[in-house]
């Protein structure tokens, strides 16, 4: 499976601190990966948008039954209010959504740069696993200067 394939993979062995995403509209679901993370002892993360500013935000979560507020655009998300914020340094692993990703590990995001802005300022030595229905893995995709390739990519 999925989740298995990820668990194995030396990138997540290696992490401390893993940044997810809340599944949203389609994407591959990381709910189950977020809870196998936090039964490992792994220190999980996840974003929180700010629309006017057009950027990510990390927050530490340590589950998923409470504290999550419906945010802009209707994705879950930490309460901005009561959230730990994380310090993108500290992350070992992001795990990025994607509406598609071809064979060079371009990703296909939603068009507005928050992901693609928010991987510009990590550091390049930071694991970044996109993960993919197999219908979304294509040959191309267009390339632009700001967009941030993934580092792999795991279908589902």
């Amino acid at each position: 499976t999925l989740l298995k394939r990820f668990r194995r993979s030396s990138e997540y062995r290696k992490a401390r601190w893993v940044m997810f995403y809340l599944a949203f509209d389609g994407e591959v679901q990381t709910r189950p990966m977020i809870q196998q993370a936090l039964a490992d002892g792994k220190r999980v993360a996840v974003p929180i948008t700010l629309k006017t500013k057009r950027s990510l935000k990390v927050a530490e979560i340590t589950t998923l039954k409470r504290g999550l507020t419906t945010g802009p655009y209707g994705v879950k998300q930490p309460s901005p209010r009561g959230a730990r914020l994380v310090a993108p340094g500290k992350l070992d692993l992001v795990v990025v959504p994607g509406l598609g990703f071809d064979r060079q590990r371009v990703r296909l995001g939603r068009g507005k740069g928050y992901f693609d802005r928010f991987l510009g300022r990590l550091s390049r030595t930071v694991p970044r696993i996109g993960l993919a229905y197999r219908f979304q893995k294509v040959s191309r995709l267009p390339r632009f200067k700001h967009d941030q390739r993934v580092t792999k990519v795991f279908a589902a």
